[in-house]
């Protein structure tokens, strides 16, 4: 073989063993970078708007709907396809939540369940006075706290069973509430004397005034 043959095997040779070298390292890159992690994505917390100008408004919904990261005695809510047929009183566009899927037709443990969904109201460059407003039913009893269960923080309740169904019960409301800045938790504490179905929902939001 002549010295030229011999030089173009070599690179040959060269060549392959580069691209080899790259393909490894591109499979090494793939398998060690970093994959979405699922408590990451349960752990974020719905954040309001800053204002971008005086008179504006922000809002932020934070009823039962998926793209709120609610939970229920620590675990993610389930949220329910078939519903108690009692359970009418929702006018959306929050959806019925529970512990289980069969929460609304089957049958749930007698106890306390508390619901709760963190969010932040940063503080801006702008200042805005933000109230928290919004309505809710569940079953059994209902109580909904802002940050903490104790009674300085109980902004609404709905007691004596029936918290469901509109001929026993008028839709209850959060009594608003203005929150500072800040992360907060919204917490929606059901109390099921069953077991029987139970679950809930609330319809709530932020409303942020832009002031001077």
């Amino acid at each position: 073989m002549s010295r030229k043959m011999k030089s173009l095997s070599t690179l040959f040779a060269v060549v392959l063993l580069l691209i080899a070298a790259s393909s490894s390292m591109a499979q090494v890159d793939r398998s060690v970078r970093p994959q979405p992690d699922t408590a990451d994505v349960m752990g974020r917390v719905a954040t309001l708007g800053c204002c971008k100008c005086l008179g504006g408004t922000n809002t932020l919904d934070l009823s039962t709907i998926s793209s709120n990261n609610w939970t229920v005695n620590n675990n993610p809510v389930v949220f329910l396809g078939p519903i108690n047929s009692y359970w009418n009183i929702n006018p959306g566009p929050a959806r019925w939540v529970s512990t289980a899927a069969n929460g609304g037709t089957g049958s749930i443990a007698t106890g306390t369940y508390d619901y709760q969904l963190k969010f932040t109201v940063p503080a801006c460059a702008i200042e805005q006075r933000v109230t928290l407003t919004g309505n809710f039913g569940g079953d059994d009893d209902v109580y909904v706290y802002l940050d903490n269960i104790t009674s300085v923080n109980l902004i609404s309740q709905c007691t004596g069973g029936w918290c469901f169904n509109t001929p026993h019960k008028v839709l209850s409301t959060i009594t608003p509430r203005v929150v500072g800045p800040g992360t907060h938790t919204l917490i929606v504490r059901i109390v099921n004397s069953g077991p029987s179905p139970s679950g809930m929902f609330v319809n709530a939001k932020l409303s942020g005034a832009c002031r001077s």
